[in-house]
């Protein structure tokens, strides 16, 4: 082929074929992107990392897993059963204050009467709280793993490439939601996991419970994906993802224990 005819249909002569800009990789679709973190996770934060990161990694997910929580909390509460339960274990918190001194017995009845009036505005405030609360949580995680990654292990990541990795491992998270809610219908246990923790009927609210629910297997490989993603976007090693992941889950799980403990 000549140089004329090279030039005609590339636009470039053979002495400038170097100065040829590199395409630049196609991202994944948001479909693509959903089966590949369920199958191939790998290859999946390997593309968002080649071809930068989009707003709809975490905000398709993020929303869906959003809605997830609040239509599940709607529906415990329109339970005629589980929200008697949820009023059993407020009654239960009132008796105990009542019998170490903290509350009159006049001020428990008032305050468990003012509970059964507001149950209606307790099923919308908790339905939203569960869909705001969600989101809130997400950014706050994904600022701290974007700390620990970028300047604890010195990963080249932006806090973008972070909430893309975030959000695609709550597609995974998501299904977990969806599979909580349908054995809180089936057992009758208001919030069920499927984990340890329902085997053992433990308090959801309690240490043991929460450590539990964090060894079930949906959640298990909800942060071994999400630690495979922090290895792919921050360029780190595999074990500094995972600790990243799971070391993050540990904590908060035991600092939520311990605030509901003192909670109460």
């Amino acid at each position: 082929m000549s140089e004329d005819t090279l030039t005609e249909q590339t636009g470039y002569s053979s002495g400038n074929m170097s100065s040829v800009p590199p395409q630049p990789d196609e991202a994944f679709s948001i479909s693509d992107k959903l089966v590949g973190i369920l199958t191939e996770p790998s290859l999946t934060f390997e593309n968002v990392r080649a071809a930068g990161p989009r707003a709809s990694d975490w905000i398709v997910p993020v929303i869906l897993t959003a809605a997830i929580l609040a239509i599940g909390m709607f529906l415990r509460f329109s339970n005629p059963e589980m929200m008697a339960d949820l009023m059993q274990q407020q009654t239960k918190g009132i008796s105990e204050r009542v019998e170490s001194g903290d509350i009159t017995q006049e001020q428990a009845d008032a305050a468990m009467q003012q509970m059964r009036d507001m149950s209606g505005i307790i099923k919308v405030t908790g339905t939203l709280s569960a869909a705001v609360g969600f989101v809130i949580v997400f950014f706050f995680l994904a600022l701290l793993y974007w700390v620990i990654l970028r300047y604890l292990f010195k990963g080249d990541v932006t806090f973008g490439l972070v909430l893309s990795a975030a959000g695609l491992s709550t597609y995974i998270s998501a299904i977990d939601q969806l599979l909580s809610l349908a054995l809180s219908f089936i057992t009758g246990e208001t919030f069920a996991s499927f984990s340890p923790a329902l085997l053992f009927d433990s308090d959801m609210t309690s240490l043991q419970g929460r450590f539990l629910a964090m060894l079930g297997p949906i959640t298990i490989w909800t942060y071994f994906v999400l630690g495979i993603g922090f290895e792919k976007v921050a360029r780190i090693s595999r074990m500094k993802g995972m600790i990243t992941a799971f070391g993050m889950l540990i904590l908060f799980t035991l600092v939520g224990s311990l605030a509901g403990m003192f909670a109460q």
